[in-house]
């Protein structure tokens, strides 16, 4: 497996989000198991700084391409894709648009190369006419595997019998949360920026609050609606946007709730972080990616309402309550997304890659 050559091919470049978190994890564990790895984007979303740009590994150097015609783009893509991926032996894809022009390409090569389609979004999410070409390239593919985080994302794929669950792996945390009491809670969100985020009812929640002045919320991340809100609330001393970061440890070392006005989440990355620091968690998403984690931890609540989030508000200004849900989501993202864990199934998976026939 050593020798094999690992292609990881993802939409953003230079991006802060869930999957560009998971895929930052996967190759660290693929280098530490002595693989060799390179990734490959078709957009340089530039919201964070780099110390060099490899122009060889993306494409376009900002969205301008796709708004400008989506067919264009993906023709431009479809010829990155099959340049880059030529050599390639295991070839790793996040998204479902990368993954059908993947397939796509892999058709006309026999199939030579291996193809995991890693998914981090929500499949019935996707667009129709992307689910349909997916599902019958798929099937033209013996070989191709998905990886979805989930049992309710991996019973979206009824349709292959080749789908594998594998969990993105949490950094571990050595030192479980012990909570003070404080005057004012500092409520941490971390993500994405955007309209499917609800990042907008989530400042509502929080300024309307009964007892506002117990609660400052820090928004970490950048996205569409970044400037708009930014403006929106500039005079609100509640309401703190710290924009992108890479260095999301510091804030989550410093809040006392992780919270999020999320309408659906595939796999909750950023939650699962928080709780590995031992911050107990309010979220609105009622979609099942989240509820999942949350009923099965212990680690906090998810709310039905904007009424239902406040509540839940009072009853952590309780330092004996956080530290009670904190303990429990930090001990569950340690049993059950650590490194180790990961790296053993996702090694699994690329040894059986890497057995199979030509």
């Amino acid at each position: 497996v050593n020798k094999m050559s690992i292609g990881v091919f993802k939409l953003y470049k230079n991006k802060i989000g869930g999957t560009e978190k998971a895929v930052e994890n996967l190759i660290d564990i693929l280098t530490k198991n002595s693989l060799q790895v390179r990734c490959f984007s078709a957009i340089n979303a530039q919201e964070i700084q780099v110390r060099e740009d490899n122009r060889k590994n993306y494409l376009f150097q900002d969205n301008t391409a796709y708004e400008e015609s989506k067919l264009r783009f993906y023709i431009k893509y479809l010829f990155f894709l099959s340049a880059k991926s030529k050599d390639l032996e295991l070839i790793i894809s996040t998204d479902i648009a990368t993954s059908s022009l993947l397939l796509l390409i892999g058709f006309f090569r026999y199939n030579k190369n291996k193809i995991i389609c890693w998914e981090h979004y929500p499949f019935d999410k996707n667009s129709i006419f992307w689910r349909k070409v997916f599902k019958f390239l798929l099937s033209l593919n013996k070989k191709a595997v998905v990886v979805c985080n989930s049992h309710k994302e991996k019973d979206k794929f009824s349709f292959c019998k080749r789908v594998v669950i594998i969990p993105n792996s949490i950094k571990k945390q050595k030192y479980k949360r012990i909570h003070q009491g404080k005057e004012t809670l500092d409520l941490i969100y971390i993500g994405r920026i955007v309209k499917d985020k609800g990042v907008q009812r989530l400042i509502n929640a929080v300024i309307n609050h009964p007892s506002t002045k117990k609660y400052v919320l820090h928004i970490v991340g950048g996205g569409q609606e970044l400037e708009y809100l930014k403006s929106k609330y500039k005079n609100n001393n509640q309401i703190h946007f710290h924009g992108p970061s890479l260095n999301t440890d510091v804030f989550l070392a410093k809040s006392d709730v992780f919270v999020s006005g999320s309408y659906f989440e595939c796999f909750p990355v950023t939650i699962l972080e928080a709780m590995s620091y031992g911050l107990p968690v309010i979220s609105m998403d009622i979609s099942g990616g989240t509820s999942s984690v949350i009923s099965s931890s212990g680690g906090g609540f998810v709310c039905q309402s904007q009424i239902e989030f406040q509540e839940k508000l009072t009853y952590f200004e309780d330092n004996v309550k956080r530290t009670e849900h904190g303990n429990a989501g930090f001990l569950f993202v340690n049993r059950h997304y650590s490194e180790e864990i990961v790296s053993a199934q996702w090694m699994s998976l690329i040894n059986r890659a890497n057995s199979q026939e030509n």
